[in-house]
């Protein structure tokens, strides 16, 4: 029988549709959560930043970290990734790493358990979607945001799977990050609504 725990984890990018998966350290927990800017207010719609999402970069080895982005673009920033969803490229083949006597390899299932998976196929390592959304400048713990994880031996592995250890219990670091998420859409939303509100009322004055 599922747990709670279980059935949030199928829902947690409820807010987005993911897009078609594109072809082309050792330690498990993130970095620490930083979730301060999920409790900004806004008034109005200067106070949004556009920001051009193909100017995005994509490979979680490459893209820049969000607390390098300026403080009044980050909020806008998560959102435009939350929208396009995790890293997820299909490949035909993962490459090899050896693993002792044997050679392992990233495989694609593994983004259907865990869907916060992300992949970079220039540094063939696993990273943290959620976490990387919301990770502070100190970093702890950065094997999921931005070293990288590549252990491939420690996935398939029980109840010690790192995966399964990285997303840990209900107040994770890991899973502040996902409830992050949450708060700062449904923080959109009701932006959204306000704006519009507002907008209909300032219609409203000019008619008469």
């Amino acid at each position: 029988m599922e747990t709670q725990g279980n059935k949030r984890r199928k829902t947690i990018f409820s807010f987005f549709k993911p897009r078609e998966p594109t072809s082309t350290s050792e330690e498990h927990s993130p970095s620490n959560i930083d979730i301060s800017n999920c409790n900004d207010q806004y008034s109005s719609k200067s106070q949004r930043v556009e920001i051009d999402v193909d100017s995005l970069e994509r490979d979680p080895s490459i893209r820049i970290p969000i607390w390098q982005h300026p403080v009044n673009q980050r909020d806008e920033i998560r959102r435009a990734y939350i929208k396009m969803g995790p890293y997820q490229p299909i490949m035909p083949v993962y490459p090899r790493t050896e693993s002792g006597q044997q050679y392992r390899r990233f495989q694609s299932s593994w983004f259907k358990q865990f869907s916060w998976l992300e992949y970079s196929p220039s540094k063939d390592a696993a990273f943290c979607f959620p976490c990387f959304l919301f990770e502070n400048k100190k970093a702890h713990y950065p094997t999921f945001t931005t070293e990288g994880f590549k252990s491939w031996k420690r996935v398939n592995d029980g109840s010690r799977c790192s995966f399964l250890l990285h997303t840990g219990g209900p107040t994770s670091p890991h899973n502040n990050a996902v409830n992050s998420i949450d708060a700062l859409m449904n923080l959109t939303q009701h932006i959204d609504k306000v704006m519009n509100v507002q907008t209909s009322e300032e219609v409203q004055k000019n008619r008469l």
